[in-house]
C-alpha cells in the first residue's frame, strides 16, 4: 500500500464520525421499512490492501461457506465497490424480522427468492445511506448500480474481479446491526481503486482544515 495514500489516525477518526452520521441516516430509513427500532453502529474502521479482503471477511465470519452478500457499485469522484456481507444465520435474522416464520425446514434451505429481496433491500438502504453521507459532506454526489445478491463459498477471484488493482486500498467498515428483537451482525466493505482513494485523503483533509 503506497505511504502516500495511508490515512492518518486523525483523518480515519473523521471518516468514523462521518459514517456514524450516514448510520444514523441509515437506521432511520430502516425503522420506516421493518417498523422498528435499529441502531446500525461503526465501531472500527480498518484500512488494509485489498489483496487481503478475502482473509478479513474469512476470519470474521463463523462459517465462510454460508454467508449472504449485496454487491452495490457507486460512482463519483468517491468511487468503488461496495459489499454487505452477512453470515446465512443473520440473513435469517433479519427475514424473521419481516413477521417470515422461521422453521427447522426453513433453516436447513437456502434463502428462497423472497428472503432474498427482503435482504438486497435492507443491504441497498444501508449502502446508500453510508455511501451518499460520505459523498455528501465531503460535497460530491454519487450514482449506483443496482445492488445484486451473491451467495456461496467466499471466493478471492470473485473479490478481485471488482477491483482495479490488487493493491488498490480497501478501507473497511465494520458494521453492528441492533434491532429490538434481534442482534444481526454483519459486515460492510467500501473498497476504492487508487484514483478515488487519493481524492478521499484529499477531501478529507479539507474538511478537517476547515473545523480548525
Amino acid at each position: 500500500m503506497s505511504d502516500s495514500i495511508t490515512f492518518s489516525s486523525l483523518e480515519l477518526d473523521a471518516l468514523q464520525e462521518t459514517m456514524n452520521i450516514g448510520f444514523g441516516q441509515a437506521a432511520a430509513a430502516l425503522s420506516e421499512v421493518i417498523d422498528l427500532h435499529v441502531v446500525l453502529h461503526v465501531p472500527k474502521i480498518t484500512q488494509i490492501d485489498s489483496a487481503n479482503i478475502a482473509d478479513f471477511v474469512q476470519g470474521e465470519i463463523d462459517d465462510p461457506a454460508a454467508y449472504s452478500m449485496v454487491e452495490q457499485f457507486f460512482f463519483g469522484r468517491f468511487s468503488g465497490t461496495s459489499f454487505l456481507v452477512l453470515p446465512e444465520k443473520e440473513s435469517r435474522k433479519l427475514v424473521e424480522l419481516f413477521q417470515i416464520e422461521a422453521t427447522p425446514e426453513r433453516d436447513a434451505q437456502p434463502l428462497d427468492s423472497l428472503e432474498k429481496e427482503i435482504v438486497i433491500e435492507i443491504g441497498n438502504i444501508i449502502i446508500g445511506a453510508c455511501v451518499g453521507k460520505v459523498a455528501e459532506i465531503l460535497r460530491d454526489i454519487v450514482s449506483y448500480e443496482p445492488p445484486r445478491y451473491i451467495t456461496g463459498p467466499i471466493d478471492r477471484d470473485l473479490i478481485h474481479r471488482h477491483l482495479q488493482a490488487n493493491s488498490s486500498l480497501a478501507l473497511v467498515f465494520k458494521t453492528l446491526f441492533h434491532f429490538e428483537r434481534q442482534d444481526v451482525v454483519g459486515l460492510l466493505f467500501l473498497v476504492t481503486g487508487e484514483d478515488s482513494t487519493i481524492w478521499l485523503k484529499r477531501a478529507v483533509d479539507e474538511m478537517i482544515q476547515s473545523l480548525s
